[in-house]
Formats: C-alpha cells, sequence, structure tokens
C-alpha cells in the first residue's frame, strides 16, 4: 500500500467535481471574472490541469517552463468541454505515473520545488495539487452562483433552490 493511495481517492473526487464545473461554464461566460484583478472563469478552473502537467514533468525529470507556461493562452482551454476532458487526462497521466512507481516514491525528495525553490517531497507536492484543486473548486463555485447557475454537489446538500 502506497502512502499516496488517500490522496488518489480525495484528489480524484475533487478533478470530478471541477470537471463537471467546466462543463457548466457557458460558452460566453468563459472569459468572465467578477473584477479585473480576477482569473477569468474557464482559466481558473482549468489552470489546475497545468500545474499536474507542470508536477507530471518535475517528477519525470523533463522540461518544462514556468512559470510561463500559465501566461501562454495556447495552454488554456477553449470551452468548458475541452477543459474537462483536459483535466481528467491530466489526473489520469499524474496518477498513472505515481502508481507505476515504487510504494516508498512519495518520500522521495525534490529538491528545489518550482514554487518555493526549497525541498519537498512527492507526497508534499500531490497534497499541494489536492489543496490547490480544493481551493480553486470553491472559487468556481461562488462564480457559478454569481452567474445564477447551481454548481455540482459536493455533499449532497448545495442543491437546495
Amino acid at each position: 500500500m502506497s502512502s499516496l493511495d488517500p490522496y488518489y481517492v480525495r484528489h480524484e473526487e475533487v478533478i470530478n467535481h471541477l470537471a463537471e464545473a467546466a462543463e457548466q461554464v457557458p460558452q460566453d461566460k468563459v472569459m468572465w471574472k467578477p473584477s479585473e484583478k480576477s482569473l477569468s472563469w474557464l482559466p481558473l478552473i482549468h489552470h489546475t490541469s497545468i500545474h499536474r502537467g507542470v508536477v507530471l514533468n518535475l517528477l519525470k525529470d523533463e522540461p518544462f517552463d514556468c512559470p510561463g507556461c500559465y501566461f501562454e493562452p495556447s495552454n488554456y482551454a477553449k470551452s468548458g468541454a475541452e477543459s474537462a476532458q483536459i483535466m481528467r487526462k491530466t489526473w489520469e497521466d499524474l496518477k498513472s505515473f505515481l502508481k507505476s512507481q515504487p510504494d516508498d516514491y512519495a518520500k522521495t525528495v525534490i529538491e528545489k520545488s518550482p514554487w518555493t525553490g526549497k525541498p519537498v517531497t512527492v507526497e508534499q507536492i500531490a497534497w499541494w495539487l489536492y489543496e490547490e484543486s480544493v481551493h480553486h473548486r470553491g472559487q468556481a463555485w461562488v462564480y457559478a452562483r454569481m452567474n445564477g447557475l447551481i454548481p455540482p454537489t459536493i455533499w449532497g446538500t448545495e442543491d437546495l433552490k
């Protein structure tokens, strides 16, 4: 059993919620944002996929452009359906890679995190990805409500109208 097993379950739930939320974004609202300083609706959701891609490249010791990848328009989905598809794929790619590693891989230290510049373990990076996805799920739910949509149910009570 891997120490990442609970992570796989919890993060997959959030990925599914985010993908469902992306599919809800009306095409005419893809670039909507509540204020000038906010991220636009679909990029807010979609950039969690970019993070997973950066982390996967980091773990595979493959090149990546961070933070440049966040500012390249071609890295962003053009529709909610495309974003949901990419989101699910980047999750499956990351999860498959992590599961293909030895059980103690989670304790591997990455000497220089692109976000903190400090040493972190694979497990710490994985849980950071989870926390970041949960954070943006909350923002996406607020955006949906601000636009009169009912976001996907998380705990079974959000569908109250």
